[in-house]
């Protein structure tokens, strides 16, 4: 087998890697590149047979729904298919269908697989399994074929809600790995203690007893907080979201095929924010999830300071570039409680020591050169986008 990483080998975001063998070829992940500029456009991902010139493709799989790993999904030549997981689907046709015509027609036509079950595509064999991240129905692949085994991440956590499943998936389901490729986004970012999503769970669900009014800044497709959040919320609340948030939240608990307590409509109430409050919310208090939009952001303006509480749950870095959502968390009683979908540095090394590769490839990562550092014992090759690397 063949493995070239087309992008994100020194970078976070825009990940695309090719696997192949003497008759199939596939890609994991399409993504586009991160950035907090407004004014930025992400670069095209360029491959030839597969975003241009003629179809040379068996497949493009898909590891999250998260926009860096498959926001270069319409530029894939239209006669190659696409694989996703079957909810990842369900929650990506919300917005496409409204917002985005092109991706909405490319995506249902879109296969799909679930976790644990073995598919091919040619000579390759994979088997995806359903892994902790921010992001719901998030996959790491097993991909076997001309004798070899590889084993991508994709984006992953050892410090979420269902992260004790790794060493039964990894025992059972994994085996034997010649090459893992592995995501590192905290080999270059601050390296003190990583709070548990248990413990942003806790905290959120104590902060909110403190407030009439709780406004939850929250991304409304991090299913695993919005659904501990409802699931722990306290007897005296009633929780509120928009439209868009209750339809996700809908199509999670119609669409999950796993057994999982998290994804279970609660029987707390959960309405819907038609504009106006009644005035029984309005005399005896709520929790809203909310976005940071300019939108909210007035919303929220409109309250007594002295009656709101706001709970910011997502990475910090955003605040510095949105100057409305700076001023109003610097002005009204706020609290920012967040845990990263990504794999400690820590967690990373234990993860690297269940699987015990025997060669690793660090992607999604501005600092590869950090785990030959860490692990000075462990075969580890650092390589360059485009780079050719023969299993």
């Amino acid at each position: 087998m063949n493995i070239i990483i087309h992008r994100g080998t020194h970078q976070i975001g825009g990940s695309a890697i090719e696997i192949s063998t003497k008759t199939t070829r596939i890609i994991l992940d399409m993504g586009d590149e991160l950035s907090l500029e407004t004014s930025f456009i992400p670069r095209s991902l360029v491959i030839d047979g597969i975003t241009e010139g003629e179809p040379n493709g068996n497949g493009v799989l898909i590891s999250h729904y998260h926009g860096d790993h498959l926001g270069q999904l319409k530029s894939v030549l239209s006669e190659i298919p696409i694989y996703l997981g079957m909810l990842s689907k369900a929650i990506l046709l919300i917005p496409s269908e409204h917002k985005d015509n092109q991706l909405y027609l490319r995506l249902l036509d879109a296969n799909t697989f679930s976790g644990g079950n073995v598919f091919t595509i040619g000579d390759i064999r994979i088997r995806p399994l359903v892994i902790d991240h921010s992001a719901a129905d998030s996959y790491m692949f097993v991909i076997e074929a001309e004798g070899k085994r590889i084993l991508y991440t994709g984006d992953f956590r050892l410090h979420g809600l269902r992260s004790h499943c790794i060493e039964r998936l990894i025992e059972n389901y994994v085996g034997t790995v010649d090459v893992l490729i592995t995501e590192g986004t905290t080999l270059s970012r601050n390296r003190g203690r990583t709070i548990s999503e248990a413990e942003v769970l806790d905290d959120i669900i104590s902060y909110v007893s403190d407030g009439k009014y709780v406004f939850i800044m929250c991304a409304s497709t991090n299913i695993d907080r919005i659904m501990g959040i409802w699931q722990n919320l306290p007897d005296d609340k009633v929780l509120l979201c928009d439209r868009y948030q209750k339809t996700i939240l809908d199509t999670v608990i119609k669409s999950t095929y796993y057994d999982s307590s998290l994804y279970k409509r609660h029987d707390k109430p959960l309405v819907v924010d038609s504009g106006a409050y009644p005035q029984s919310y309005m005399r005896n208090g709520f929790i809203s999830l909310v976005r940071c939009t300019d939108a909210y952001i007035n919303k929220i303006k409109s309250f007594n300071r002295d009656d709101v509480r706001i709970i910011y749950s997502m990475w910090t870095g955003y605040i510095d570039h949105n100057e409305s959502l700076k001023e109003l968390l610097d002005a009204y009683p706020s609290y920012i409680c967040h845990s990263s979908g990504h794999v400690t540095t820590s967690d990373l090394i234990t993860f690297i020591d269940l699987v015990n590769p025997d060669l690793i490839i660090p992607i999604h990562t501005e600092s590869p050169e950090r785990l030959e550092r860490i692990l000075p014992h462990r075969n580890i090759r650092i390589l360059n986008d485009k780079e050719v690397f023969e299993v």
